[in-house]
């Protein structure tokens, strides 16, 4: 995901290997998210069909092919190409992941490692700004192709989701993964609330259309499918894609001793040590507090940052002298942004679901994330064309304090709750605890 942002900026120099257009350099960055939206959905099946540790196991293959694309691209085209073949695997994950976790985690941890898949996210971006600006785009694909090869071995050693051996009424197999999961020999009470949800669940199961009909007209599955699209809306247009993708050409090329690069870098380390925060306060503090948080932080970041770049290219004041704003803007947003709403969407995707609109949930929800991430993208090459520089960024601003009223109205806390007492709430029914 992070490629692009140390990239573009070597591939408009003079001596590059690669020359794009400007159509093609927007191309490069929204391809990802175009294939986003439809793998979503063909891996939601799969995962139901096949279980979750197969479909990821098969997805492999896609981030594979695209690094050997990219190692062998010789034109903008090719560049695309593999941009495409790596969203399969973004859409894919991010369908899969959220709910596979959900399902292996107990309760008091499942916000944690949640979290992780966020906290691997930053990892290979900063892995991408680490090793972008050193070494050519051949050479940083040929390093890169190691990790999903890595992934496959290493994933291989894990168990299936309990929840999809109990969906396929193979218990002795549910048992044996929980068993491993836990480290413990006792796992029958755990796994007696597993078969139950998943039956209550059964009870309501239904075809593609009926199960999308169901997400918003039933209530409880309304009310669990607006938090989560909206939540995701709201990440994606709050700026990260365009920030992640195009930091290195919009920032000052030179902020103290700090090159662009340097700036791209350091954001990426921030926004690290921000998701490895949320891990360790979401199930102590909750996920509204974060949210909270992280909506204030993205407007009073993104508020001066857009204010530094109305001054700077639309009028006559000179604040050369300041140019440490857009980066200090910067670093706050992606403190506060991924400590709240960068990374408890996704722990949300995979806690409110039911179990029978899990497969289909999670492949709308990735379907929304990537069509926002294109939108935002596209959004902000437009109003910096036609409008300005400052005019995304006060964009961005804005995303805040729709996100805080959203939340504080329409979001509930799922700290420390069980998978069905969460459906039970939603529900509106009254809990034993």
């Amino acid at each position: 995901m992070g490629w692009p942002a140390p990239t573009l900026k070597k591939l408009r120099a003079a001596d590059t290997p690669i020359r794009l257009s400007v159509l093609e350099e927007s191309w490069v960055v929204n391809a990802l998210y175009l294939t986003t939206m439809v793998s979503p959905f063909m891996c939601g099946a799969l995962m139901n069909s096949f279980g979750r540790k197969i479909t990821l196991l098969g997805l492999t293959v896609f981030p594979t092919l695209s690094w050997i694309l990219v190692f062998f691209s010789r034109s903008g085209a090719m560049l695309i190409a593999a941009r495409f073949l790596a969203g399969f695997w973004v859409g894919g994950c991010s369908t899969v992941v959220p709910i596979y976790v959900a399902e292996i985690a107990e309760p008091a941890v499942r916000g944690i490692v949640g979290t992780f898949a966020v906290v691997s996210t930053m990892l290979g971006i900063i892995s991408a700004y680490v090793i972008g600006p050193c070494v050519s785009v051949y050479t940083m694909a040929a390093v890169n192709v190691v990790t999903p090869v890595l992934f496959f071995a290493l994933f291989s050693l894990c168990p299936e989701s309990p929840y999809f051996f109990v969906m396929r009424d193979q218990h002795v197999a549910a048992a044996a993964a929980l068993t491993w999961l836990r480290a413990r020999d006792s796992v029958t009470s755990e796994l007696a609330a597993i078969q139950g949800s998943v039956e209550r669940d059964a009870q309501t199961r239904q075809g593609c259309f009926r199960k999308l009909f169901s997400l918003v007209s039933v209530s409880a599955n309304r009310k669990a499918f607006v938090t989560v699209e909206f939540l995701m809306v709201l990440q994606r247009m709050s700026g990260f894609s365009c920030l992640m993708a195009y930091s290195s050409v919009i920032l000052p090329s030179k902020v103290g001793p700090f090159t662009s690069d340097n700036c791209t870098l350091i954001m990426g380390i921030v926004w690290l040590g921000s998701a490895l925060i949320c891990s360790v306060l979401v199930d102590r503090v909750g996920r509204k507090p974060l949210l909270y948080f992280s909506s204030i932080g993205i407007f009073v970041s993104m508020l001066p940052t857009s204010l530094w770049y109305y001054l700077d290219r639309e009028t006559s004041t000179d604040v050369s002298g300041a140019n440490w704003v857009p980066l200090t803007g910067v670093l706050i947003f992606g403190l506060t942004f991924t400590m709240g709403l960068g990374a408890i969407p996704s722990i949300y995707q995979g806690e409110m679901f039911s179990s029978s609109l899990k497969g289909i949930g999670s492949a709308l929800t990735v379907g929304v994330c990537a069509g926002s991430s294109a939108l935002s993208v596209s959004v902000f090459a437009v109003l910096v064309k036609f409008v300005g520089l400052y005019a995304p960024f006060l964009l961005f601003a804005a995303v805040g304090p729709a996100t805080f009223l959203f939340v504080y109205y329409f979001v509930m806390e799922t700290k420390g709750k069980s998978l069905q007492a969460i459906q039970d709430e939603l529900r509106g029914e009254e809990l034993d605890r």
